[in-house]
């Protein structure tokens, strides 16, 4: 995808993928930074060694694999009415934006945030589609935030026309589908959306919850280790086109103030050096020591083609 992104620095192209590839990255051809695909780690054989010397730490190793276990491929098949023709203020042409009303499949990443699990005692029916056309709904279910990027999941109709896959870390994995069933927030300045999905794998709800309590004790220690100005690392972990879980590393190259969260938390934008493609867009971007939690952390948004970096959407700091 070739549509340029606004603001300055952050001007590039989408990494949205329009092609679906269910094989290895090995077999992908003719993309730009196909050079590039020889940096990418399969997820499933990331190890502690992948890791740069200076940063051969047990808690990082062990962070980022716990945001990969929380990564998904997220496929969409239609185009909303209101995605806009254009970005914001710019005549460039806004990804999908011609294809309104479509049914054009594309490709993104996302990431799990929030998860709650529902039971009989709470009176509430799975709304998934499956259950809404049934007789007798489920009545015990989770509901599952995925964040991803806005330009991927631009509102609730391309939403619900949206599935993420979950654990596809090889051509052996499971196919485990979690179902698109609401936009609950969405922002087009961060370029971040909260894409609400529903599992009937209960099981999982509860894994996925002990990964999140994982990560927190993981993240403080690793925040308690690298704080020098020259520890500056990126780890990426997505489906670049479509294929399988692959983790990239590499280092932030700039930092942009954008605004404020809260005090003491501003918003902050990166560029950095490590290898995206499309179908990377809206996968996490992990700044170490610099990333606030999981909570509003950084996901990626684009490829600056002239500069050769790439950019997240904004995040706390």
């Amino acid at each position: 995808m070739s549509t340029e992104l606004a603001g300055g620095r952050y001007e590039g192209i989408y990494e949205i993928g329009e092609d679906e590839y269910e094989c290895s990255l090995q077999f992908v051809f003719g993309c730009p930074k196909e050079k590039r695909h020889k940096e990418y780690i399969p997820a499933n054989v990331f190890s502690y060694q992948d890791l740069p010397e200076r940063y051969r730490d047990i808690n990082l190793f062990q962070l980022i694999q716990v945001i990969s276990f929380l990564t998904v491929k997220v496929t969409v098949q239609y185009t909303s009415l209101n995605r806009p023709q254009h970005v914001q203020n710019t005549n460039r042409p806004y990804p999908f934006g011609a294809e309104r009303g479509n049914s054009k499949t594309r490709v993104g990443t996302g990431r799990i945030g929030t998860v709650w699990k529902f039971g009989e005692a709470d009176g509430r029916s799975c709304p998934c589609t499956e259950c809404q056309r049934s007789d007798n709904p489920k009545k015990t279910w989770g509901l599952i935030r995925v964040i991803t990027a806005v330009h991927v999941v631009y509102d609730t109709s391309e939403a619900v026309q949206s599935t993420c896959r979950f654990g596809f870390n090889d051509s052996c994995s499971p196919e485990v589908v979690f179902q698109g069933v609401d936009m609950e927030r969405a922002d087009v300045n961060d370029d971040r959306c909260h894409l609400s999905c529903v599992t009937h794998n209960v099981a999982l709800i509860d894994s996925l919850k002990g990964q999140w309590s994982r990560y927190t004790t993981l993240h403080k220690k690793v925040m308690g280790r690298f704080r020098s100005p020259e520890d500056r690392l990126v780890a990426v972990v997505s489906h670049p086109h479509g294929c399988s879980k692959q983790i990239s590393l590499g280092e932030w190259t700039h930092r942009d103030v954008t605004g404020e969260s809260s005090p003491g938390h501003p918003f902050v934008k990166y560029t950095y050096t490590t290898a995206t493609c499309r179908g990377s867009s809206g996968a996490t971007v992990y700044i170490m020591g610099r990333s606030w939690a999981l909570w509003y952390n950084q996901i990626h948004s684009g490829f600056n083609d002239h500069e050769q970096y790439n950019f997240s959407g904004n995040g706390c700091d």
